[in-house]
């Protein structure tokens, strides 16, 4: 019985992140931009350059759900549109290798130096590395007006402060996308929900390691979140 009705919640749950937010009828959300924010998690090169440490984990997603560019259209938006763009970039330095607790997968970025610096205040060998921002999306992060937080060190942005910097504006709304989706995107989410916030994901401007791993993230996208949008849903609830 309790097998039974985990499988059923399962297909349900899957069936709703995988519906966009105007089928059936459902209206997209109204969006009041003085108080929305599109947040992205980790442009980095590491994730988004063909050369990067991570990105041969993401390259099948990343082109199945062609993210790099709905990320672009994403962020082109906002600026066309005057809602805030938050950039919640993921970096470690040389201090952080010495952690003893770390996590397993943490510990393997750690001792891989994927996204990597040598110190937050060196300049040194950041431009173009793999904890670097995407070239492609700089003129977007680097126009003066992005909100740009530190650096989270685990999944989510209870090392950071991003939750204080949108709450300093005003903004209790927020447009979520980025890498990666089973892990920072979903903890993101988690904590923005907990926080109050009102969430929606765009479900196609994000990449996993893998189908099963991005399946798993619709799944919790779909119960959690206020909503889960495509790109050109999202485009739209903002544009209008």
């Amino acid at each position: 019985m309790k097998t039974g009705f985990a499988s059923l919640f399962c297909a349900v749950s899957l069936m709703i992140a995988a519906l966009p937010a105007g089928a059936g009828g459902t209206p997209l959300p109204v969006l009041d931009k003085a108080r929305t924010a599109v947040l992205v998690t980790d442009p980095q090169n590491d994730f988004l350059r063909e050369d990067g440490k991570l990105y041969g984990l993401l390259k099948d997603n990343l082109a199945e759900l062609g993210t790099i560019a709905n990320l672009d259209k994403l962020m082109r938006t906002a600026k066309a549109s005057g809602v805030a763009l938050a950039v919640d970039p993921l970096v470690y330095t040389a201090l952080d290798g010495k952690w003893t607790h770390a996590g397993a997968l943490q510990r393997q970025l750690l001792d891989m130096k994927a996204l990597h610096r040598t110190a937050l205040n060196d300049p040194q060998g950041f431009e173009g590395s793999g904890a670097d921002f995407y070239a492609p999306y700089k003129p977007y992060i680097l126009d003066g007006k992005t909100i740009v937080v530190a650096p989270h060190k685990l999944y989510g942005p209870e090392s950071n402060d991003l939750i204080y910097q949108l709450r300093s504006r005003g903004i209790d709304t927020v447009v979520l996308a980025g890498m990666v989706a089973n892990l920072c995107v979903d903890s993101h989410l988690r904590a923005l929900m907990e926080n109050g916030f009102r969430v929606y994901v765009v479900k196609d401007a994000v990449a996993a390691p893998g189908k099963e791993a991005y399946q798993a993230a619709l799944v919790n996208y779909g119960m959690i979140a206020n909503g889960v949008l495509t790109t050109a849903e999202a485009v739209q609830a903002i544009s209008r």
